[in-house]
């Protein structure tokens, strides 16, 4: 398939790394080791939308708890979340969805 962004790489199922902000809150969250479509060209990536939903149900609990905390003399914390590599067959499944 097609990139629909550049229209000149192919996808490919891969793995990719995301950083969700949300205004006000402190809080930063890196997701890293996610599956998903990977244009060969342009490396834009592309998440099923049960990946993509499963990725917001973990990380939007912890961008409102961001916005209860005030500033302080420590920098804004960052929470870095990573998945490890999925099997063959469940990756598949995973980028299927």
């Amino acid at each position: 398939m097609r990139c629909p962004k550049c229209h000149q790489g192919e996808l490919y199922p891969g793995f990719t790394a995301l950083t969700y902000n949300r205004e006000g809150s402190m809080i930063q969250v890196r997701v890293e080791g996610i599956p998903a479509e990977i244009c060969s060209a342009c490396g834009e990536a592309y998440l099923s939308e049960e990946v993509a939903q499963q990725i917001f149900d973990l990380v939007d609990p912890l961008l409102e708890v961001g916005k209860t905390l005030r500033e302080t003399i420590l920098p804004p914390p960052q929470i870095n979340i990573y998945f490890p590599p999925l099997a063959q067959a469940h990756f598949k499944q995973v980028i299927a969805a």
